[in-house]
């Protein structure tokens, strides 16, 4: 038992990333000036990251998946990681990968599929996988996130918005408005890959943000539009009534049916436009609370987004494997209760819009 866990920390001493840090200022290949250096320098002394051997850094390096769950787990979870090498006989990082999994780090990410792990644990991370992961982190330990106005303000902000994958884009936007990263030039290069400069930026940021940043408060008298209490079955109750409005077939396309939500500060086309227009029908002035891509939190109500990032329903019933939605502009018209699978969502890379309370 000891040699398993002696072997793990040697291998997390070889990359550098998890055991106590070099004294400050003496990375010979981070230079007095260089404009990451007090990042550097800063994560180190937190045991955040640590050199390369030979007393180096490398700052330009790319940081891997697993890498960066060693950096991350560094902040907060060191104890459950330990509880975690005990007894393990696999790969060096997996009991970072399994803590990292256990607090929803790896959701909206290749590595939210176990079966990916051996393949794309030591891939470079993207810079909007740096960005959802930091979400992620915050959601994990319930720290309070921008409103949807400071999100406004922050994609008017970013160039290269729309270039972000849209499950990824709302982690964006919260990290960039709580000045937990910024861009590259005139923008934030979302796939471009993160080096150990940027990680080490990052994780300051985040360490600052998860330590001594506000706690998210719990919306304790929240209540649904019509005033009743916030429960799956009040939900459907409000969207139900609502077929006789918007009846199946009704013509609905993205030419001639526009929607914005005044709390989500979204303008919808055709299906967005309908799945805005119930949820603000359903939650009135609640902001969004989350956005996942974990099928086993769905909930009746739920914004979801499917086909690659080209389509959004609402959920009318989460079961077993599968959920039944309505939507509009399916086949140009209103549709109700069509059934898709989570195998089809999984396929699809689904993510989900919430409004629910955390």
């Amino acid at each position: 038992m000891k040699k398993v866990i002696s072997a793990l920390l040697s291998l997390a001493l070889c990359l550098g990333l998890c055991t106590p840090a070099l004294a400050a200022g003496t990375f010979t290949d981070v230079k007095e000036g260089n404009w990451a250096a007090p990042y550097i320098e800063r994560a180190a002394s937190l045991g955040l990251v640590n050199g390369m051997g030979d007393g180096r850094y490398a700052p330009d390096s790319k940081v891997s998946y697993r890498e960066y769950a060693v950096m991350l787990c560094s902040i907060r979870y060191r104890d459950e990681v330990k509880r975690a090498a005990e007894g393990n006989t696999g790969a060096w990082w997996a009991p970072y990968c399994a803590v990292a999994d256990s607090h929803g780090l790896w959701d909206g990410t290749v590595m939210a599929n176990r079966d990916a792990w051996d393949s794309q644990s030591g891939q470079p991370v993207p810079r909007e996988i740096m960005a959802q992961m930091m979400y992620n982190y915050l959601q994990a330990e319930n720290k309070q996130l921008p409103t949807e106005v400071d999100k406004a303000w922050a994609r008017m902000e970013i160039d290269d918005v729309n270039d972000v994958t849209g499950r990824n884009r709302d982690a964006v936007l919260t990290c960039w408005s709580m000045k937990l990263l910024s861009g590259t030039g005139s923008g934030f290069s979302p796939e471009a890959t993160m080096d150990r400069a940027q990680a080490a930026t990052v994780l300051c940021s985040l360490y600052d943000a998860v330590t001594t940043g506000a706690d998210r408060k719990a919306q304790t008298d929240a209540r649904l539009a019509n005033g009743k209490e916030i429960t799956e079955d009040n939900v459907r109750e409000i969207i139900n009534g609502l077929r006789r409005s918007y009846p199946e077939g009704m013509r609905w396309t993205n030419e001639d049916n526009h929607y914005t939500s005044q709390t989500l500060y979204f303008r919808g086309h055709g299906c967005a436009a309908f799945a805005f227009l119930l949820s603000d029908t359903v939650f009135g002035a609640l902001p969004l609370t989350a956005v996942h891509s974990n099928f086993d939190r769905l909930r009746a109500g739920d914004i979801l987004r499917t086909r690659e990032d080209t389509h959004t329903v609402v959920v009318l019933e989460k079961r077993e494997d599968s959920v039944i939605v309505t939507e509009g502009n399916y086949d140009e018209t209103i549709h109700w209760d069509r059934e898709i699978t989570r195998q089809e969502l999984e396929e699809e890379n689904f993510y989900v819009r919430t409004r629910y309370p955390f």
